[in-house]
């Protein structure tokens, strides 16, 4: 009598399972990054920008991040969700297909090349982000969860590891219709994403001039995120009360009886701050002369040479309150708007006290001068005056910035629309913008 043969064992599930697992996790992750993004973009404050160290805003508004956007038209938390969505699609159809009793190959080799894939991109990113001098939290948790899952999928899936003869075909083909779906599907809102130098560009291609319509026109030509975004920060505008300046100004640019006065406190290691005085160089050249006068004052965020922050805050290292008083030491140099660009162009490479003295002698006044008016009593007066200042507006970190004594979002968009109005919040160019949403004040930094 001839022998029944064994039935196939049973094709695992439980390796797909935990992908399936792992995919959506890391695709809630990348959605999460995204709405974080959108939040920065906004000019909020996200829950990831801890320390210049430890800050997701630093690696996201990197050159790097900006490229990646800027040529495949999505963020990198877009690409993160369209390696999500791919994982998550063939982990299912796998355990489609095993249910059904069909091969399971296709699948399962998918899978394993989008692992790869995986690895391969938070290698580079990671690399990326190294470079920034940053640590991203909410990136370390996608490179984690992208490892695990290339390690289930590689150890935890039956068959060979790599697709035999004639295998590649299927394989590339789930997995590449899966991936072009997915990127296609979010396009439209990775296009609506402003990116990192959006704000930049859209100051450096706005208008000049006071002609009818200009406002408006500008207006209307800013992303749909960005609009709203402005939208809110006008009606918080609206609801604040203008308070006078508590101390003369020591160093303007523009005319005294400019029809927008502007006071802005900023600390030299804020990534926020950076951008700010970034967007600021470019208005100056951009404005109609005699619209801003502009006025710069220090709110280091080192409890050393700052009574308003806790005790705690302070790394020891004096770059801060180096860097303050030492602007506050060049008011009246000649090149002091464009050192002070420089030091904010450095401010990765600002790691001591000499790297700051570096770069804000390379001007009109020597290190030597530098570093007797920062040890005199006067220059710690003048520090503790803009301290003084910043708190009659409740500061609650920075950049804190004040228009015509109300305090202001610093969103480029919005300044620079702001001043366009003569400071006017009721102008009404700004009708074309959408409804309001509910914010409150406290979101501002």
């Amino acid at each position: 009598m001839s022998k029944k043969a064994n039935p196939p064992p049973p094709v695992p599930v439980r390796g797909a399972q935990v992908l399936l697992g792992l995919a959506l996790a890391e695709s809630a992750l990348s959605i999460f990054q995204w709405l974080e993004l959108l939040t920065l973009r906004a000019g909020g404050t996200t829950v990831c920008g801890i320390s210049e160290r430890v800050n997701c805003e630093t690696v996201w508004n990197s050159p790097f991040a900006s490229t990646v956007h800027e040529l495949l038209r999505i963020p990198v938390a877009g690409l993160g969700l369209v390696w999500g969505i791919v994982a998550v699609a063939l982990s299912a159809l796998y355990l489609v297909w095993q249910r059904n009793g069909h091969t399971v190959r296709p699948a399962t080799n998918g899978l394993r090349l989008v692992a790869a894939a995986g690895v391969g991109a938070s290698l580079v990113f990671g690399a990326a982000s190294a470079s920034a001098g940053a640590l991203c939290l909410t990136c370390l948790g996608t490179y984690v969860l992208t490892i695990a899952f290339a390690l289930v999928a590689w150890r935890g899936l039956p068959g060979p590891v790599l697709p035999q003869t004639g295998e590649w075909g299927r394989a590339l083909q789930w997995t590449g219709g899966f991936a072009v779906a997915a990127y296609v599907a979010l396009l439209v809102p990775g296009q609506q994403t402003p990116k990192a130098s959006a704000a930049l560009q859209a100051l450096a291609g706005s208008p000049t001039t006071d002609a009818p319509g200009s406002l408006a026109a500008y207006l209307r030509g800013l992303p749909q995120p960005e609009q709203q975004a402005l939208a809110n920060a006008l009606a918080l505008y609206r609801q604040s009360s203008p308070k006078p300046a508590t101390a003369p100004a020591r160093r303007l640019y523009g005319p005294v009886n400019a029809p927008v006065k502007m006071v802005e406190w900023t600390d030299s290691r804020c990534p926020h701050c950076k951008n700010l005085v970034e967007a600021l160089a470019l208005m100056k050249k951009r404005l109609p002369e005699g619209k801003l006068s502009l006025e710069a004052r220090q709110f280091p965020l080192d409890s050393e040479c700052n009574t308003a922050m806790a005790r705690q805050h302070t790394d020891g290292s004096g770059i801060r309150c180096t860097a303050a008083k030492a602007q506050i030491c060049l008011e009246d140099a000649p090149d002091y708007w464009e050192l002070r660009e420089k030091l904010f162009a450095a401010q990765m490479s600002l790691t001591s006290p000499d790297a700051v003295l570096s770069v804000l002698s390379s001007g009109s006044v020597s290190r030597e001068q530098l570093q007797a008016c920062i040890a005199k009593p006067e220059t710690t007066q003048k520090l503790q005056e803009d301290l003084a200042y910043a708190k009659q507006h409740g500061v609650r970190g920075t950049p804190l910035v004040v228009i015509n004594g109300r305090e202001a979002r610093a969103i480029p968009s919005f300044l620079y629309a702001l001043i366009m109005a003569n400071g006017d919040a009721n102008d009404p160019a700004f009708q074309v913008l959408p409804q309001t949403q509910p914010l409150q004040a406290r979101d501002q930094h």
